[in-house]
């Protein structure tokens, strides 16, 4: 098989920078796809990269756009990881966020990302790499099919793009004087291209300019055709749908297996072992101690789309049954104060921990007996994959990646893999009480918990789809 050079894209990456789940992805794609092509790795040089990575810097990067705009930067490679180049400029990524403080935007998210993408073509020119295909990930890279196509089809002759869509809700709309910044073409800014109900969007940009798109699970792949999930884009979707496939994300057993995992107190590979883990984690969080207490995890962003306000309405009612829950997260104020309230309510059955901390987030899914992923729309979703090989039994709404992953359990047949609902914080509540009725059962428990340890969701036959749509695209430039 010819290798070819393959350009991955991204405002994270796994191990570099992480704040969802898109970083998991991209690190998988740059790690397992080495042994079939030539990868390399674009990124900006955020702040906390220049602090914690070796670099070195490769010389001045000049980005101009034709409105006149000229942005000057730096191109900086790893000298760890062969292949990984960072795009600097202080003012734009020597932040310490990477998106905008508490959850909300920068205001200049348009020029930040407008210069990533174009800079990122300029800066392959530097560094001569001969890309065969630019694989843009979420709306931050995809303005680069559109400089492509314009302005860069002769420095990469032939070369193709893919668009990776990771969570459709996030599409880059900025008012539309951002348009003048961006050097584009005035055709660019009407209803067949990049305005948006008086707005701007990124993310079209990538549908329409792409020569394929995909999505983390052929569930969302189809549920972002619909008014339901399409936020908006399900038209200019369905017309692009003959490029649109789904692809389920993996996880990297390299971090995440309780047989070696050195983050959880006790590594484990029955569910006789794991409960120490659960009794530890009590202990520690100051919770009620008793292997016969259920406990339920949560590790997740504190957002409406993640159904928390629906888990709030009902956990008072399922807290006065025997079970535990501990949850680390952040987000929003309205759910924190909440899940607050709760804990000091309920001292001894609930435990909230705020922010991000991955030692905790581990040793949660390792102690859990159940994981709680209620979300309202989920792409891929990594938590139910992870929960599976730490032998934790995830409880999930039919929706995306979710619905690709999870079947729900079976009483008489012992088949399934979760508790699986449909509706709202009734249908949670009820699948909430199934798991306490399956938890009552410890020999089927431990059956159920021990077939998780056991089910295969690494990266390999995920990659070998991404290599497959790599194989379709090259080819001569249309």
């Amino acid at each position: 098989m010819e290798r070819k050079n393959i350009c991955l894209v991204s405002a994270e990456g796994v191990p570099f920078v992480k704040v969802g789940g898109m970083a998991d992805v991209v690190g998988s794609l740059y790690k397992y796809l080495k042994n079939k092509h030539n990868i390399y790795l674009f990124m900006p040089f955020y702040r906390t990269l220049q602090d914690n990575f070796k670099t070195e810097v490769l010389g001045d990067i000049t980005v101009n756009f034709s409105s006149g705009r000229k942005e000057t930067g730096f191109l900086a490679r790893s000298l760890e990881y062969p292949g990984v180049y960072f795009l600097g400029k202080e003012e734009y990524f020597g932040r310490k966020e990477l998106y905008g403080p508490g959850g909300m935007d920068y205001p200049d998210n348009a020029e930040r990302f407008s210069f990533f993408a174009k800079g990122v073509l300029e800066s392959a020119v530097k560094a001569g790499i001969s890309a065969d295909i630019f694989h843009c990930h979420d709306w931050h890279t995809s303005l680069l099919p559109v400089y492509l196509r314009e302005y860069y089809a002769d420095s990469f002759p032939g070369a193709k793009t893919l668009f990776t869509i990771h969570n459709l809700a996030y599409q880059g709309i900025f008012p539309p004087e951002k348009f003048n910044i961006l050097g584009l073409h005035e055709k660019y800014y009407s209803m067949e291209e990049l305005e948006f109900y008086g707005s701007i969007n990124f993310m079209k940009a990538g549908i329409i300019h792409s020569d394929s798109i995909n999505t983390v699970s052929p569930k969302y792949a189809g549920e972002i055709l619909t008014e339901k999930f399409g936020s908006k884009l399900e038209g200019l979707l369905k017309k692009n749908e003959g490029k649109l496939t789904g692809i389920i994300n993996g996880i990297d057993y390299a971090v995440w297996n309780p047989s070696f995992d050195g983050l959880i107190s006790k590594k484990y590979r029955t569910y006789r072992s794991k409960i120490i883990n659960k009794l530890i984690m009590q202990k520690e969080l100051r919770l009620n101690e008793g292997k016969e207490i259920p406990l339920f995890g949560m590790v997740t962003r504190l957002a409406e789309q993640k159904g928390i306000d629906e888990l709030l309405d009902i956990l008072d009612r399922i807290l006065a049954r025997n079970m535990e829950l501990v949850v680390l997260g952040d987000g929003s104020d309205v759910y924190k104060n909440g899940l607050l309230e709760l804990s000091r309510k309920y001292s001894g059955k609930v435990a909230v921990n705020f922010g991000f901390n991955e030692t905790l987030a581990h040793r949660i899914y390792a102690a859990s007996d159940f994981f709680l992923m209620p979300s309202r729309f989920e792409p891929c979703g990594l938590g139910q994959l992870i929960s599976f090989k730490y032998g934790t039994v995830p409880i999930v709404r039919n929706v995306g990646g979710l619905a690709d992953t999870v079947k729900d359990y079976s009483f008489a047949t012992e088949e399934g893999t979760g508790f699986v609902f449909e509706g709202g914080s009734r249908e949670l509540f009820e699948s909430m009480e199934r798991a306490l009725r399956l938890f009552k059962n410890q020999e089927s428990m431990a059956r159920l918990s021990e077939k998780l340890m056991k089910l295969d969701f690494s990266w390999k036959a995920s990659v070998e789809k991404y290599a497959a749509i790599y194989r379709s695209l090259t080819g001569p430039r249309e």
